[in-house]
């Protein structure tokens, strides 16, 4: 893989020079030199640690959907080979539904409403979980909260790098993001401890589901605090150099 479309060898000048276009007009003169400064402003960034608890609460769901989905394939009277392809569908409807979001995230340049939304249906899910006693119900609550937490991981992550201003720090942002919020998976391994209800388990997804519908509303009306900013101060691209070593906090950074 290579680190820079100048040093890409497959590409034809003509790419070549579209997608340095591209990425020229996608930093807004934010400087891609390495400087400890930009390590800092990653560090220090509340919007660092708000992506950290949205990965967090989102990889908790996701990983806990493995752990209990063998016991309900097994309460529905499967075993063995049966039992393993009973196993996928949760799975199934997660990366149908990773992809039709994922589509449509892009088309409409958005991520909080899809990260929103797709926790809604995870609670919806989860809540079937919570209170189903029979096992036909259950299986449908963990395809419905498969469906809801699995396209929003791709898209978070999509959202903090795209959030990060400037080279260095979105990499920093990226590392922090995922390395912490991996962490997901402990906790869901301490609280699915009481099988076959989980009441636990589910009980603290649902709780933790709150998490990234909070934090995603967080966002609502930054960008447009930074446009009112640059209508009041009269900022336009062309004032782009003079805030090249602020990163995202650039008034012109969207």
């Amino acid at each position: 893989m290579y680190d820079y479309p100048e040093t890409a060898k497959f590409l034809t000048e003509s790419e070549r020079l579209h997608i340095i276009d591209i990425l020229r007009q996608d930093s807004i003169h934010l400087s891609s030199r390495f400087d400890t400064q930009f390590v800092w402003q990653a560090i220090k960034d509340y919007k660092t640690y708000v992506q950290i608890v949205i990965y967090l609460g989102l990889l908790v769901l996701g990983y806990a959907i493995a752990l209990f989905s063998p016991t309900i394939v097994n309460e529905l009277g499967y075993s063995t080979a049966n039992a393993q392809l009973l196993v996928v569908p949760p799975f199934l409807a997660g990366a149908i539904a990773t992809i039709v979001v994922g589509i449509h995230s892009d088309k409409h340049n958005l991520s909080d409403p899809y990260i929103i939304d797709g926790a809604l249906v995870s609670l919806v899910g989860y809540i079937m979980l919570y209170c189903s006693v029979r096992a036909g119900p259950s299986y449908a609550g963990t395809c419905l909260a498969a469906a809801g937490t699995y396209p929003a991981i791709p898209i978070i992550l999509a959202w903090a790098g795209s959030n990060a201003g400037g080279d260095l720090k979105r990499r920093v942002v990226l590392v922090m993001v995922i390395g912490i919020s991996n962490l997901g998976g402990v906790c869901s391994s301490f609280i699915y401890i009481d099988p076959p209800r989980f009441h636990v388990g589910h009980g603290t997804n649902m709780g933790i589901i709150y998490l990234p519908i909070n934090e995603s509303l967080r966002y609502v009306g930054l960008n447009k605090k930074k446009e009112a900013q640059c209508v009041a101060d009269d900022i336009a691209d062309d004032r782009g150099y003079e805030f090249r070593d602020m990163g995202d906090a650039s008034p012109l950074f969207r």
